[in-house]
């Protein structure tokens, strides 16, 4: 009788921890050609040929060519080109001795199991402290957060320190606006928009949760400030970060529902958690309940409805009822990126609008600055002065 048993559960638990093989060689050369297709086309697909580009996110992007394709998907890119020399000044200046303490503290603790940060002043830790301590000086408003440790630390894992400061910038500033700012009024804008996400994709773990008295501020915090570098296996989050380059935040809040319904999707799994303890224990350690088959986890976050529309709809509302309760605040999350259609307009906004201020200066008439990217969006409107806000980003 126990040896049945037995044999059963081996093949339970080896089906649990069974790891895919990942795209074969050839798959992913296919998938290097098309991306390097679309990076020599850039500005000609960025319009054109967006679901193109969406697809190709979607299968996943070749770690050969990550960093190129997060730094244009970003808008990276393109604050380099307009700063170039930036980071270089920031890096032989001395950092700020507070923020210098506070770095130093953290540097030990973000993936201490990996090569590339194990050692203590190593390569990776020193190039750590060089792209944090760059951005206090770049960001002195906002200085330093403890959630930009493992984000920074992930990027540096996949390129160089100055494209990972430019990608950085463009998370805390486009993509995620006020989650690391010294109130978090970002993260504490969507925290009940992730509850209203789950009451219409999981009603069930819904009602569980305000029945407990559990609050997304008490589990998802960690997830959505460190872009869950704490609670998915490496590969899955690298495929998680295609996606949120591609799409904003919307992608960081159907990873969340994910999570969720792995922990409290089933009626077996909400009776275990009898109260607010054991559902918030459960939801932390949700590591646990995430396997290596990546492929199956970007099918399920794909398959959370959510809108870029729908998700602007409601941003309105919750807007109006945070400017309400804050008359104070200026946090306003309707300029925020969602998707890299917008990380790019903003940051050629932000060029077109230095190439002005050097024109006024030195009065000339003619641009000093016209490229393809230019041409290709005075295109795309036809001649007309369009002024572009979140709304356009509706796909």
């Amino acid at each position: 009788m126990l040896l049945p048993r037995k044999r059963k559960f081996v093949v339970l638990k080896g089906r649990h921890k069974r790891r895919r093989k990942g795209p074969s060689p050839a798959q992913v050369r296919q998938r290097e050609a098309k991306w390097i297709n679309i990076i020599d086309q850039w500005d000609k697909l960025l319009f054109k040929k967006t679901s193109k580009i969406k697809v190709q996110c979607h299968k996943g992007i070749p770690a050969s060519l990550r960093a190129r394709c997060w730094s244009l998907l970003s808008g990276a890119t393109e604050r380099f080109n307009q700063q170039k020399d930036l980071y270089k000044l920031l890096d032989t200046q001395p950092a700020l001795k507070h923020w210098e303490n506070v770095i130093e503290r953290d540097l030990d603790r973000q993936f201490p199991f990996h090569e590339m940060f194990v050692a203590k002043d190593g390569h990776g830790q020193r190039s750590l402290f060089k792209v944090l301590k760059a951005y206090t000086q770049f960001k002195h408003e906002d200085g330093y957060c403890q959630a930009q440790g493992p984000v920074a630390a992930v990027l540096l894992m996949n390129m160089p320190a100055e494209e990972a400061f430019w990608c950085l910038v463009q998370i805390c500033e486009q993509y995620l606006p006020g989650y690391y700012s010294p109130l978090l009024e970002g993260v504490l804008f969507d925290a009940p928009i992730l509850m209203w996400v789950l009451k219409r994709s999981c009603p069930a773990a819904h009602r569980h949760l305000q029945h407990h008295g559990v609050e997304p501020l008490m589990f998802a915090t960690d997830w959505l400030m460190c872009l869950f570098t704490r609670h998915l296996p490496f590969n899955t989050l690298l495929r998680v970060w295609d996606l949120f380059f591609c799409y904003g935040v919307r992608v960081l809040l159907q990873v969340a529902v994910v999570l969720v319904q792995r922990v409290l999707g089933d009626e077996a799994q909400r009776r275990q958690c009898c109260d607010q303890m054991e559902t918030l224990q459960r939801l932390r350690g949700v590591r646990e309940y995430i396997t290596e088959d990546e492929d199956h986890f970007i099918v399920e976050v794909l398959s959370v409805s959510l809108s870029a529309k729908d998700l602007q709809r409601r941003m309105e509302k919750e807007l109006q009822i945070w400017q309400k309760e804050r008359p104070s605040s200026t946090f306003d999350p309707r300029a925020r990126c969602l998707g890299y259609h917008m990380a790019w307009w903003s940051s050629r906004q932000r060029m077109e609008e230095c190439d002005k201020r050097e024109r006024e200066k030195s009065n000339l008439s003619a641009p000093l600055f016209r490229s393809a990217s230019t041409l290709s969006l005075s295109k795309w409107q036809k001649g007309k002065i369009v002024q572009f806000t979140w709304v356009s980003e509706c796909a």
